[in-house]
């Protein structure tokens, strides 16, 4: 496989901690051309292979809550060590997010939203290095779904993207290689609405207007400006 001339594809892990099987199919959509591609759903530790052999690797989100103590925590935190030590690329969304950190610093890296539910098409604004990223506005539209939050970076790791529900909605760590986004820029329009239709009902319960919901949308080429710059790997040189 080759991602360009003379140059060897990525192989990429995606790691899927999603409930329906959808992370790993909508991660894959943003792969580099000729990457190699593997995806584990992930439901106890078992399902979570050894890094080796793998250019980066991808944490997707969940419907499962970071502050509860899924039998894959382990192997999955032992995963994310472990990638670390081998300098292994990591991109964690939502869940994956809140896991980046709650597998270096402990379980109280990371917590329930004091805000609630953060739901819908919503604007994050860009700061610091994620200003720099290609492509990039300095507040860019996205998919938002979570009621937790990460509470704690990792040292010498550095805010990218916030807003005023919270405060960490992104962060990179170069020297660990870790790029962490509480949004999920996997999901186009469709997608988004697709998903948004089927939680009507937990969104109606969280207070979340869902047909004004509907009528939204991602920035123009959130997905490809995220992605983009994780596979760059130009933010960790």
């Amino acid at each position: 496989m080759r991602e360009g001339e003379g140059q060897p594809g990525p192989d990429l892990l995606i790691l899927d901690y999603t409930t329906d099987r959808s992370g790993g199919r909508l991660f894959s959509g943003w792969a580099p051309a000729g990457a190699g591609i593997t995806v584990r759903h992930v439901v106890h530790g078992r399902d979570i292979p050894s890094p080796d052999g793998f250019t980066h690797v991808l944490h997707t989100g969940s419907a499962l809550s970071i502050c509860d103590d899924a039998d894959f925590i382990p192997s999955a935190v032992d995963m994310v060590k472990k990638c670390v030590d081998m300098g292994i690329p990591q991109l964690g969304i939502c869940y994956g997010h809140q896991l980046l950190c709650r597998a270096l610093l402990g379980p109280a890296a990371v917590g329930r939203s004091p805000g609630g539910f953060e739901g819908g098409w919503l604007n994050v604004r860009m700061k610091g290095e994620g200003l720099n990223i290609p492509g990039v506005t300095p507040e860019v539209r996205v998919l938002l779904s979570h009621f937790d939050r990460v509470e704690k970076l990792p040292d010498k790791a550095e805010i990218i993207a916030c807003n005023e529900h919270t405060p960490i909605q992104g962060f990179r760590d170069a020297g660990r290689r870790l790029l962490g986004l509480q949004f999920h820029p996997e999901y186009d329009r469709e997608e988004g609405n697709k998903m948004f239709r089927k939680e009507r009902k937990m969104l109606l319960s969280n207070g979340i207007d869902v047909d004004s919901v509907l009528r939204g949308g991602p920035s123009p080429d959130a997905g490809k400006i995220f992605f983009g710059y994780f596979f760059s790997d130009s933010w960790y040189r």
